[in-house]
């Protein structure tokens, strides 16, 4: 009996490990496929980029116009390096130097990442655009920034807070601001919606790798 329970075991943490593989590998693959198809300008990408800006932006009003583009400038270069210098500093000063490394290494290669695959696919901006902005669309800046942020916030969350209720509100809440960053970007039309998605997959590689390099020992666990 012993023996057949060891071997299920076996058997669960073998199909775990697998599943686990699959869905590391899963952002990897899309963001390769899409940046081909982006670069050799399919008209699947055509398509899609038309069709959902044109649904986005048909939300236009004066009103909303302005409060995008104050969200918006969240994901700017300067505010965006304000904020996370308080998130890492935080952590810092609760002498989580691990956390705050983590923090520091994510932002920084997701930044980097960015600008790399910017210079490589070198994709022109959309035209008309409700903000004066310049530089390459491909993939968005603001996207990879949003979710190397918002999403290293999600995973001390997971690793931190205790309380299932809210955990599960303090997910849903940067998983909305992290969408609505990403989105500001389409409703401005300075990114078409695969600049996003890129930016977004980008953001999630980064991740992934951080987190496993950092906190490797498993998401519930502490550590300083």
């Amino acid at each position: 009996m012993l023996k057949l329970s060891l071997k299920l075991k076996e058997k669960f943490m073998n199909n775990r490990s697998i599943t686990n593989f699959i869905l590391n590998l899963l952002p990897v693959s899309l963001f390769i496929i899409l940046t081909a198809l982006v670069s050799f300008k399919s008209s699947w990408v055509q398509f899609y980029d038309t069709s959902i800006s044109s649904y986005i932006q048909s939300f236009r009003t004066p009103t909303l116009n302005s409060i995008v583009k104050m969200y918006t400038k969240i994901g700017n270069s300067i505010p965006f390096i304000i904020i996370s210098l308080i998130v890492v500093g935080i952590f810092y000063l609760f002498k989580k130097y691990r956390v705050s490394l983590f923090l520091l290494t994510t932002i920084f290669l997701g930044t980097s990442a960015n600008f790399l695959v910017k210079q490589l696919i070198r994709r022109d901006r959309p035209e008309f655009r409700l903000i004066n902005i310049g530089g390459y669309s491909f993939p968005s800046g603001h996207s990879v920034a949003a979710m190397v942020l918002f999403g290293s916030l999600i995973v001390l969350t997971f690793r931190y807070i205790q309380k299932r209720s809210l955990r599960i509100f303090l997910t849903t809440l940067l998983i909305i601001l992290m969408l609505l960053l990403a989105l500001s970007r389409v409703y401005l039309n300075v990114h078409y919606p695969t600049d996003i998605t890129a930016g977004l997959l980008l953001g999630l590689i980064v991740l992934q790798i951080t987190s496993h390099v950092f906190f490797k020992e498993g998401v519930q666990q502490n550590v300083k």
